[in-house]
């Protein structure tokens, strides 16, 4: 089939080497399915019938990445030699490969229909239909959809989110397949299913892919935490159930930031453990965000998560419930002690969030910018006034220390030097702009002694 993709100058390049030497090479995989969606695409992977050995020979600075499979690294980029893969005992990797001998005997061993083309630069070879698949937003298994899911488990995830990258569906034989194995994902580990959880995040639809997710069954395979979310009504503030919430809430998240887009996940997640009956239908949820954060850690730790994304998620759902927007109902001197708190976000990046949480609400859909406008100015208004007349945030930010403190007022280092410093944190918070000077700072310190010694 003669279609155009354009490859880089670098691609090409090695392609040509390769050409020249007298062994075939070809785009594979990401790139060409990118290129037929109009995706700009970072990533391309060559195959060749060149062995190893022939590679290097070629290529004398190239070094193997995969030895087991294959595959030299040549100037960044990824050059495999045609094979055929073996059993997977492991549902993940392949007992043994052997060198094919044509690209189509390559791409008989791949996932997805839409990854199973190859590119010589005139011509596009698609023996399972990928590009048909692509116009109609179908992801199909190539070849036997059991056996496919049977060789990686991961690839249930990786159908979801790339059904979800193209804004499509899984066709039957595959959504089966999926669903009748979906328990071999017991056998994948925690990282290969966190990079598969964080690659879905990211992505421009996360809400389908994880939709998708439990549509299929995988959920309790991959955060067995959220099943409980599904179904779980929560009125009178909400009219979708939590499981809903969160896809709404995630959908919301226009920012590509991981944490971001986690806590708009799991923020929720321990509602269904926290809910009360109310009576005449309707639920409380006291204590869900204090339980939320101890949930999330464990979650986020079961999915080795790395320590700094696992702070701020619980960061997230610590502080989500916070009386931040409509008005802000917080006086300044709770303002500023909340953002002193923040140690992983910003008080901005808290604020975005409740937002999408906001949005979330099936309740406020239709709701415009100028609705997000209404809620957020006042905000907004005090936070600038607030840095700009450079409040006192957290107990570090006084311009006193214990030190200063022991020489002053001629003190030993004791509990005592601890209680001043968080009296004059608190006064300094109720005080107006600038109160919260050294001359001031002593001369409260001296007060509070005083009265200590009266008692």
């Amino acid at each position: 089939m003669s279609v155009f993709i354009r490859i880089p100058d670098k691609v090409a390049g090695i392609m040509a080497k390769l050409s020249q030497e007298g062994f075939q090479a070809y785009l594979v995989g990401g790139s060409i399915r990118d290129a037929l969606l109009n995706i700009p695409c970072e990533d391309h992977d060559l195959a060749t019938n060149a062995k190893p050995e022939e590679i290097k020979r070629i290529f004398p600075r190239s070094r193997a990445v995969g030895q087991a499979f294959a595959v030299m690294l040549v100037d960044g980029l990824e050059v495999a030699t045609f094979r055929l893969d073996g059993a997977y005992s492991d549902n993940r990797h392949p007992d043994s490969i052997t060198y094919a001998e044509t690209i189509e005997e390559d791409l008989a061993r791949r996932d997805f229909t839409i990854n199973a083309m190859a590119y010589d630069g005139k011509r596009l070879i698609d023996p399972y239909g990928g590009e048909a698949d692509l116009k109609d937003k179908t992801i199909r298994f190539v070849g036997n959809a059991r056996d496919r899911i049977r060789e990686d488990a991961l690839r249930a995830l990786r159908a979801c989110r790339f059904a979800a990258k193209i804004d499509g569906k899984l066709e039957n034989k595959t959504l089966e397949a999926i669903k009748n194995n979906r328990h071999l994902l017991k056998n994948i580990s925690s990282e290969r299913k966190q990079q598969e959880l964080s690659k879905m995040l990211l992505g421009e639809r996360p809400d389908l892919a994880l939709s998708l997710i439990e549509e299929c069954g995988l959920l309790e395979y991959l955060l067995p935490a959220m099943t409980l979310s599904v179904g779980c009504l929560q009125p009178p503030h909400h009219c979708e159930d939590c499981w809903t919430h969160a896809l709404e809430t995630l959908k919301s998240a226009k920012k590509p930031d991981l944490a971001l887009r986690l806590a708009c996940l799991l923020h929720d997640v321990a509602k269904p453990s926290c809910r009360s009956s109310a009576g005449k239908g309707k639920y409380t949820f006291y204590l869900h965000d204090q339980k939320g954060e101890s949930l999330v850690r464990e979650i986020l730790t079961d999915l080795r998560y790395s320590n700094e994304i696992i702070e701020k998620v619980a960061e997230y759902t610590k502080y989500h419930m916070r009386p931040l927007l409509y008005g802000c109902l917080m006086k300044d001197p709770a303002l500023q002690r909340l953002m002193g708190e923040l140690k992983h976000i910003s008080i901005r990046d808290l604020l975005r969030f409740m937002l999408c949480d906001v949005r979330g609400n099936r309740m406020n859909k239709g709701k415009g910018f100028a609705f997000t406008l209404e809620i957020t100015r006042p905000v907004m208004r005090r936070l600038r006034r607030i840095e700009k007349e450079r409040r006192v945030l957290k107990l570090s930010d006084l311009v006193i220390s214990g030190d200063d403190l022991k020489k002053e007022f001629a003190l030993t280092a004791s509990p005592l030097i601890g209680e001043i410093l968080r009296h004059l944190y608190e006064t300094a918070l109720r005080k107006k702009p600038g109160w919260a000077n050294r001359e001031n700072l002593l001369k409260e310190a001296g007060n509070y002694l005083a009265k200590k010694e009266k008692e």
